[in-house]
């Protein structure tokens, strides 16, 4: 790892294997939050009650935002390694494994948690492990 890699880039690498759970969690509450907001400035900011909190709305909506669109690509990334698993372990068709072998290597090892196990003891099961 490079001494120039930023903070938050060494934390991140330390995540392996929690990343996607983090990306998918980090992703659905900003998405949320941000439709709340959304729906704060979009309906409630003129009712009596509720207007005091437009700016803490505009705030969040921005902040949640900003969030969303960082973690959102990561998590569709991974859960594109996860549908690559499952289609490669929908194949019945030993040599089109055989073929395919490696994008299942790369998707596994991406994950990370024990998915590169998982996917190892699939190819046992199939006979394709060296």
């Amino acid at each position: 790892m490079s001494e120039t890699t930023s903070f938050l880039g060494r934390w991140w690498g330390k995540q392996h294997g929690r990343q996607y759970a983090i990306t998918a969690i980090t992703s659905g509450a900003s998405g949320t939050l941000l439709v709340l907001c959304a729906y704060q400035l979009m309906f409630l900011q003129d009712h009596p009650e509720w207007q005091e909190f437009t700016g803490a709305a505009i705030t969040g909506a921005v902040l949640t935002l900003i969030l969303f669109l960082v973690a959102f690509p990561e998590f569709l990334r991974f859960k594109g390694h996860v549908a690559t698993l499952e289609e490669l372990k929908a194949i019945q068709s030993t040599s089109e494994l055989r073929r395919r072998k490696a994008d299942g290597v790369l998707a596994a090892e991406a994950l990370g948690a024990g998915h590169l196990e998982q996917w190892n003891a699939f190819l046992e099961s199939k006979g394709l492990r060296r």
